[in-house]
């Protein structure tokens, strides 16, 4: 069975089975509840199955997309019982040869092609159907594009000197955090810092939109305390929670914290972020005044112009690098 069958949808929303029920009784009916939805789907499949009229096929996959391995429907379950006598075959060992529609059978046939290109024999029907794509006019430049892509070998090339010097220059500006990107990645440096590729924004809140936020509100908060001269170490809880309050207020009504307060589920978020920033908080600060260290400075920047220098290192080949910190 193609998907789920019958479907499985564990996320209720933000209204569960319980509050539908309590509108329905008081003629607000939404969306159908768990059960409901359950008895909708075995009705659904119930008409699938005989509709039929000569042949009923079920498939179902092994694994999914991913490599994960995928358990059968529980409808295949019921049917074996049903149906003992009911013969079951793979496609996993043996694969049969589909020859159904055009589609199918131009997938089969370079299927085919790739078998005959690695020194397999194949059956020589494989070699009329190819003759019949090759000569219809619609298909005809859809086999050459593949049979093209079937010679491609992804085997990449190593950088020429000329191409380095157009991406980074003489001098590469950089900073610690691309340092360690490039320690643990060197293609994906490559591709972010010298193609300069982005990952597609999604409206989807993610781990990092959390650590950011609340990185922003931890340097604002320290921020704030200077600005107003007071003292870390005298610092009571009523205040702290009343600066960490005020900031995250204002952090929330920033055009690039949106996402926080678009939705119910989201502005939940937020307010379960602002009570861990607040412990985080709290922690940092008796961490400080249990402590001999004390506070110079945060989010110090050093570079060309800062406070202070950039590091700088000459490489043997003439060529420098340039230790930056940048907002």
């Amino acid at each position: 069975m193609i998907g789920s069958f019958p479907s499985v949808n564990n996320n209720e929303g933000f209204l569960n089975d319980s509050d539908r029920l309590m509108l329905k009784n008081i003629d607000i009916e939404l969306a159908k509840t768990t059960l409901e939805a359950l008895y909708n789907d075995n009705f659904n499949i119930y008409k699938a199955f005989t509709t039929s009229e000569e042949k009923l096929y079920l498939s179902y996959v092994s694994s999914d997309n991913d490599g994960s391995s995928q358990k059968p429907s529980t409808l295949l379950l019921k049917i074996r019982k049903i149906f003992p006598k009911l013969k079951e075959t793979s496609d996993i060992i043996t694969r049969p040869e589909m020859i159904t529609n055009k589609k199918a059978t131009f997938d089969e046939l370079l299927l085919n092609i790739r078998n005959y290109k690695d020194g397999k024999e194949i059956d020589k029907i494989w070699f009329e159907i190819y003759k019949i794509f090759y000569n219809d006019t619609n298909w005809s430049g859809k086999l050459e594009s593949a049979v093209k892509a079937l010679d491609f070998t992804n085997n990449p090339e190593r950088l020429n000197n000329e191409n380095i010097q157009k991406l980074y220059g003489n001098n590469l500006k950089t900073s610690i955090s691309k340092l360690e990107k490039y320690k643990s990645c060197p293609f994906s440096f490559y591709l972010r810092y010298g193609l300069k590729i982005q990952e597609k924004d999604t409206f989807n809140l993610e781990s990092i939109d959390t650590g950011s936020f609340m990185h922003e509100v931890i340097d604002s908060f320290f921020e704030r305390i200077q600005d107003l001269n007071l003292s870390v170490r005298n610092l009571e809880e009523e205040t702290i929670k009343q600066i960490i309050n005020e900031i995250v207020e204002e952090k929330l009504n920033l055009p690039r914290n949106y996402i926080f307060i678009s939705s119910a589920k989201f502005r939940n978020q937020a307010i379960k972020l602002k009570r861990l920033v607040l412990k985080a908080m709290k922690y940092i600060i008796r961490t400080i005044t249990e402590s001999e260290f004390d506070i110079f400075g945060h989010e110090v920047e050093f570079g060309e112009g800062k406070k202070y220098s950039p590091i700088e290192i000459d490489l043997e080949n003439g060529k420098k690098v340039e230790i930056v910190r940048k907002n």
